[in-house]
C-alpha cells in the first residue's frame, strides 16, 4: 500500500535538513533543549528542536550524529509502550544511550491509548522512571503522540516526582511559533518559512520522513511494519528450532 495519489507530500531530504540547519544558525538561532525550559537562561533568539521517535530508532541515531556533526543539540522523545518497537531491545536501549552520548536530551513520548495508570499524571510519571533508567539520567521533559486524534491531555505529575517540561505547554507558556513535518505534510508553514516569522520557535522533525530513502509515506511504514513483523518472528523461529532439536535429543537418550 502506498500514499493515495490525491494527498500531495513534500519532499524531505537529509540535503534539505542540512540546509535547514545552515539556514536558522545564519539567522543566527540558538538551538535550546526542553530541559532548558526548566529555569535554565534562554537565548533572545532561539529554536526548541525536537524528534519524535515514532518509528526505526536507527534513524533518530543518524539524525543526532547529523546534528552532532553541525554543532546544535536537540530534543529526542522516546515511545515506551512498544507499538512500533521495543525500547528494552538491547539494539533500541543502546541507540538510546547514543543519542544521549551525543549531547542530545531524551524526553519520554507517551500515547494515552497505551496508559496502565487511570491517572494519566501517574502513568507519565512511571514511564519517566523506566525511561530514566534506560538512558541512565533523569529524563526531565514529555511530550504526547498523537494529541490531534487523541486529544489533548493534560498532565498533572504527582508530588514528589521531579520537575518536568511538558513540550506542548512550553509551547503555549513561551509563544512559540509551533511547526511539525507531521506524515511529510506541512501545514501553514516549513522549517524554511517558520525563519522568517520573527518569533523564537518549536520545530518538530521526524528523523525517518527526512533520512529515510522512500519518499512515499505510507510505503516507508509499511517497510518499518515488515522489519518490525521479522524482528518479532526471529526469536520465535529460534526457540522453536532449539525445541525440535531438544525433543530429537530427548528422543536420541530414550526419554
Amino acid at each position: 500500500m502506498v500514499t493515495p495519489s490525491r494527498f500531495h507530500l513534500s519532499h524531505l531530504s537529509r540535503e534539505l535538513y542540512e540546509q535547514f540547519l545552515q539556514n536558522a544558525k545564519a539567522r543566527r538561532f540558538e538551538f535550546v533543549q526542553f530541559r532548558d525550559f526548566l529555569g535554565a537562561p534562554l537565548p533572545e533568539r532561539f529554536i526548541a528542536l525536537r524528534h519524535d521517535i515514532d518509528f526505526a530508532p536507527e534513524y533518530a541515531l543518524a539524525m543526532a550524529e547529523l546534528e552532532r556533526s553541525a554543532g546544535i543539540v536537540s530534543t529526542y522523545f522516546v515511545l515506551t509502550d512498544g507499538q512500533f518497537y521495543d525500547v528494552l531491545a538491547p539494539s533500541t536501549v543502546r541507540t538510546v544511550r547514543r543519542i544521549h552520548g551525543l549531547g542530545h536530551e531524551l524526553g519520554l513520548h507517551f500515547a494515552v491509548g497505551s496508559a496502565v495508570e487511570t491517572d494519566i499524571g501517574r502513568d507519565v510519571a512511571w514511564r519517566l522512571n523506566v525511561l530514566s533508567d534506560i538512558v541512565g539520567t533523569q529524563v526531565r521533559s514529555f511530550s504526547q503522540h498523537d494529541p490531534v486524534n487523541a486529544g489533548f491531555a493534560e498532565v498533572v505529575l504527582p508530588a514528589g516526582c521531579a520537575p518536568c517540561v511538558d513540550a506542548y505547554r512550553a509551547i503555549r507558556v513561551h509563544d512559540l511559533l509551533y511547526v511539525s513535518d507531521s506524515a511529510k505534510m506541512w501545514r501553514h508553514h516549513t522549517f524554511d518559512t517558520a525563519l522568517a516569522e520573527g518569533r523564537n520557535l518549536c520545530l518538530l522533525a521526524h528523523p525517518h520522513s527526512w533520512l529515510h530513502p522512500n519518499d512515499d509515506y505510507i510505503g516507508m511504514i509499511r517497510e518499518f511494519q515488515s522489519a518490525e513483523t521479522d524482528r518479532a518472528s526471529e526469536p520465535f523461529d529460534t526457540f522453536v528450532d532449539a525445541l525440535v532439536k531438544y525433543y530429537e535429543r530427548r528422543l536420541q537418550d530414550g526419554v
